[in-house]
């Protein structure tokens, strides 16, 4: 009998858009969420609900890493959406929940300042660099923790001293990530400056 040779290796098929299309979802989950926190007063059930849709847009932001990595997604646009997405997320619920008197609005406007300035650098090290920063450590931690402080605020009957504990540590984690990105990009936009100066050379040049 011949001997049967190696199974062969099944490689999964690409499909870049997959991630995308998660990612996507979460973005998409934060009206809803808002609406159900914004009648959650007068239609209790709606708080369960609104953790239930929340969890489900937080769990989207391991799915999508999950699915890049599976299909071989992993894009620039992703790198970039990802977090926009994660951004969306937090800073709307968190003005909802600011909106109904569940999140004090000091936090809001840091986290929200925060984010704004990350992705305006970010966008233009892509613009001037053409670098795709990716999420470092210390953002990556810090969105666990604005998640988990989000998260248990929706929480009906959760102790407003552990709410408020988990909203500074979230804070603090979120400036801190912050002066990191900072710090991480200056190097591709100082890189970035030469280039863009002999490109600012030749074009007078021609003219």
């Amino acid at each position: 009998m011949a001997r049967s040779g190696p199974r062969p290796t099944v490689i999964a098929r690409r499909r870049p858009w997959v991630p995308n299309v998660v990612t996507f979802l979460r973005a998409a989950l934060v009206p809803p969420l808002l609406v159900l926190l914004s009648v959650a007063r007068d239609v209790p059930s709606a708080r369960w609900w609104a953790l239930g849709v929340f969890l489900v847009a937080a769990l989207t932001d391991t799915l999508d890493g999950w699915a890049a990595r599976r299909w071989q997604g992993v894009t620039a646009f992703g790198a970039l959406a990802d977090p926009l997405a994660d951004k969306i997320l937090i800073v709307g619920t968190l003005v909802a929940l600011a909106l109904v008197g569940d999140a004090p609005w000091w936090v809001v406007a840091v986290v929200a300042t925060r984010e704004v300035a990350v992705t305006a650098l970010r966008l233009l090290v892509v613009r001037r660099a053409g670098v795709v920063v990716p999420a470092s450590p210390w953002g990556k931690t810090k969105t666990v923790a604005q998640m988990v402080a989000i998260g248990v605020a929706i929480l009906p009957g959760a102790p407003g001293g552990l709410v408020d504990g988990l909203y500074v540590a979230a804070v603090v984690l979120t400036v801190a990530s912050g002066l990191d990105y900072a710090v991480r990009l200056r190097g591709p936009l100082a890189a970035s400056r030469p280039a863009a100066a002999a490109a600012d050379d030749d074009a007078s040049a021609a003219a």
